[in-house]
């Protein structure tokens, strides 16, 4: 078939076709006629599509080597390009005739409306996210600002609780001096002698409790550091009963120990904390049980290991408990319903049991007061 004779029936097949375009393909020459008639351009459309040529080599040899009729699509955002080609029965089976067609998928109206919609929205996005940046970066500066202001205010209130505690632990002392000094001052002569030794007394007594306070204060303010050594359980909670058997015994009240038996009958169960620190917890927890237990009363001790591998330990009496007004103070500076007492020994207590990374509560009980220090057990 001659170049001529081929573009008239190329022609002559595709007229009735619109939109669609096709040649003839020999293997070593490629496109040897070609016809687009109609095409709706100026003039006539002879040059074949030059982007299209490599999709239409591939499918002309798949149909050459199937000897069959072969079909491909190339998608498109805005077409899709539709390709066929299949041999042509001539002598020498080397023709082969292929076609494409270009298939709208959007207007091109449509398609740009689409890009403008897209880009908008992620203008927006961005607008959004830049806003939201700046929201986000100013609620963290405001934040900042009122976690100041809130930390500065907790110091403060902290510091007149503290200031108010002080100056009332202060006075108390203070005035009882000076009542007795001019009680004894005023007394007639042959009573001041007597007055006079009296207010001495006093004097000795309240200065002896002015520098407890003092000392609890700095035991306070100074930086705490848990030496902690292997300690006997049985044994160190015996020295602590004996160390306040005396007065307990004075007021009529027993002390007792309730120790798990795990924590006596194995000598590798030793707990691991400061035995020095700990007794001025549990020096404090005695003496405020002692205080408020009545005469055939009773204390206990005790230690025990929980399931989550702690040791527990606790001092618990059957006094009058403690008013319901403090409870949730307890371990605050200057909480404490004990005359004479400075409220300072439990704040101590917490300081030194969070010290060994442990925690106190005033736990539940039928009667009385029961305070429990949970401490951590070493790893074995």
């Amino acid at each position: 078939m001659t170049p001529a004779a081929a573009q008239a029936v190329l022609d002559l097949a595709l007229r009735d076709q619109p939109g669609m375009e096709g040649g003839f393909w020999r293997a070593d020459t490629g496109v040897v006629a070609y016809a687009f008639p109609t095409y709706d351009g100026t003039g006539i459309k002879r040059d074949p599509p030059s982007a299209e040529l490599e999709r239409i080599a591939s499918t002309v040899q798949r149909a050459q080597d199937s000897a069959s009729l072969v079909t491909d699509v190339r998608p498109g955002l805005r077409e899709a390009v539709a390709f066929a080609a299949c041999p042509v029965q001539t002598d020498a089976r080397r023709l082969i005739a292929w076609t494409l067609m270009r298939v709208p998928l959007l207007a091109a109206e449509t398609v740009n409306t689409l890009i403008l919609a897209v880009s908008l929205l992620l203008a927006l996005v961005v607008a959004s996210g830049a806003w939201l940046g700046w929201m986000i970066s100013r609620w963290q500066r405001q934040s900042a600002h009122l976690r100041t202001q809130l930390a500065q205010s907790e110091r403060l209130a902290t510091l007149g609780r503290v200031s108010a505690g002080l100056a009332h632990e202060i006075r108390n002392p203070l005035g009882t001096m000076r009542m007795k000094v001019e009680n004894a001052m005023a007394a007639p002569a042959d009573l001041r002698e007597v007055r006079v030794a009296s207010a001495l007394e006093a004097v000795l007594s309240q200065t002896a409790r002015l520098e407890t306070l003092v000392s609890s204060l700095l035991a306070l303010t100074q930086p705490f550091r848990a030496e902690r050594q292997t300690v006997d359980l049985l044994g160190w909670l015996e020295e602590r009963r004996n160390a306040h058997a005396d007065a307990a015994q004075k007021h009529g009240i027993r002390i007792t120990l309730a120790i798990e038996p795990a924590l006596t009958a194995d000598t590798k169960e030793l707990a691991l904390f400061d035995p020095a620190q700990m007794a001025r917890v549990f020096d404090n927890l005695l003496l405020n049980a002692v205080a408020h237990t009545e005469a055939l009363g009773e204390i206990e001790l005790g230690a025990r290991r929980t399931r989550r591998g702690t040791l527990l330990l606790w001092v618990a009496d059957d006094g009058s408990g403690i008013p319901a007004d403090l409870r949730d103070t307890l371990f605050e500076p200057f909480a404490t319903s004990r005359a004479g007492g400075t409220g300072l020994g439990l704040a101590l207590v917490r300081e030194i049991v969070q010290g060994h990374g442990g925690r106190v509560v005033l736990a539940e009980s039928a009667k009385g007061a029961r305070i429990e220090m949970e401490l951590p057990w070493p790893e074995s």
